[in-house]
């Protein structure tokens, strides 16, 4: 029942269009020769077969678009900050998504350093292009993030983007964070600072926002996390974290 009704919305058209044609057709073979005439039916032949693939994949395809209105789910987010002398950084994120169109081909790709001098962008997995910044402080920095092959429906991959930064002027703002447009089942900070004194101890703060919110501002408090001294980091992670948030972790400098 379920597949007379997939055929009956989204083929019955194009069986009444190539229907139709092959009419027209019929009429047109009684004046022309044998040859002339099968050449004819082998070429109305080809386009009812792609009209066909073509209507049934576009059936398809909108099927999948109604069950999920986003072009992939999340499921998990990793970030890592480390920086050796507090001048030069790297930022890494680890994303493990799930396609949820017939093919994804790219995804977009948010991100925002505070620094002066722009970061520069790299993946071991996928190619980041289309990258775009903004001179306002308020408003994200674009790049494009696209497979080396498409992602099927259903299919999970790892996302990896790596910014290298450089704060000569001591500009850039001590912290990281994770946009939550969707539910996920994990997001985790790690901050490693092998640079700060052995006497350091002073706890990092995570706190949030909420998406439809400045950049900067309105952050508000959920809990202390302690640094681990004799690693000289912060680790943090969550289990299904709120949705529609900006997490951030906040260091002293």
């Amino acid at each position: 029942m379920k597949i007379f009704n997939f055929l009956r919305t989204y083929i019955a058209a194009i069986y009444a269009f190539i229907a139709s044609l092959c009419s027209i057709v019929s009429l047109i073979l009684m004046f022309v020769g044998d040859q002339t005439a099968c050449l004819i039916a082998l070429v109305v032949l080809c386009v009812g077969f792609a009209a066909l693939i073509y209507g049934i994949l576009r059936g398809i395809n909108k099927v999948i678009s109604d069950n999920s209105a986003e072009d992939y789910r999340r499921i998990s987010s990793f970030c890592i900050f480390q920086s050796n002398d507090g001048v030069k950084s790297t930022f890494e994120s680890f994303r493990m998504i799930q396609s949820k169109r017939l093919f994804l081909t790219h995804i977009p790709y948010k991100f925002k350093w505070t620094g002066s001098i722009q970061p520069k962008l790299s993946s071991t997995s996928q190619i980041i292009e289309d990258i775009v910044h903004y001179d306002d402080d308020m408003k994200w920095d674009e790049a494009k993030i696209k497979f080396h092959h498409p992602l099927k429906y259903n299919e999970s991959t790892v996302i990896h983007i790596k910014t290298e930064n450089d704060d000569p002027d001591h500009k850039a703002q001590p912290w990281i964070s994770c946009r939550l447009d969707s539910p996920i089942d994990m997001m985790s900070f790690r901050v490693l600072l092998p640079y700060k004194d052995s006497s350091f101890n002073k706890p990092a703060t995570l706190e949030y926002k909420e998406l439809n919110t400045q950049i900067d501002g309105n952050y508000k408090p959920i809990e202390t996390v302690p640094f681990d001294m004799g690693n000289k980091m912060y680790s943090y992670c969550c289990a299904n974290p709120t949705a529609g948030r900006i997490y951030r972790l906040r260091w002293e400098k």
